[in-house]
């Protein structure tokens, strides 16, 4: 049972990581450049038992496929200049209220300026007065 669950969240990211991949994104500094994506799994509310799976799953990808993963519950990553770094972010079953109002704007700067962002599962439940 929580192997299925497990296959079913890989290949959910990988969907998900997928579509986000083939849409335009910010362009890197130099074509060289690694394919970065950021995972943000911070929980203010239920908290799930997939997360350590998630991460273990995107990395896989990454590995797979030429992208580095960073994995965080540290908001204090949402900055317009650590976020430039980065191709996508992914909120990985995130709950709650988990990001202050500068770091909601960070975030907003981030994707309005052609970032990529992928909500997995939970992320539905994050932000809500936001």
């Amino acid at each position: 049972m929580r192997r299925t669950r497990v296959r079913r969240l890989a290949c959910a990211v990988a969907l998900t990581l997928g579509a986000a991949f083939l849409s335009p994104g910010v362009q890197s500094a130099a074509a060289a450049d690694p394919y970065q994506v950021l995972v943000f799994s911070k929980t203010a509310g239920f908290r799930h038992d997939s997360i350590p799976a998630g991460i273990t799953a995107l990395r896989q990808l990454g590995a797979a496929n030429d992208f580095t993963v960073t994995a965080t519950e540290d908001a204090t990553a949402f900055t317009p200049a650590n976020l430039a770094a980065y191709e996508a972010v992914v909120f990985l079953s995130t709950t709650g209220d988990v990001l202050n109002d500068t770091q909601q704007s960070a975030l907003k700067g981030y994707v309005d300026g052609g970032g990529g962002f992928v909500g997995v599962h939970a992320a539905a439940d994050t932000e809500y007065d936001w």
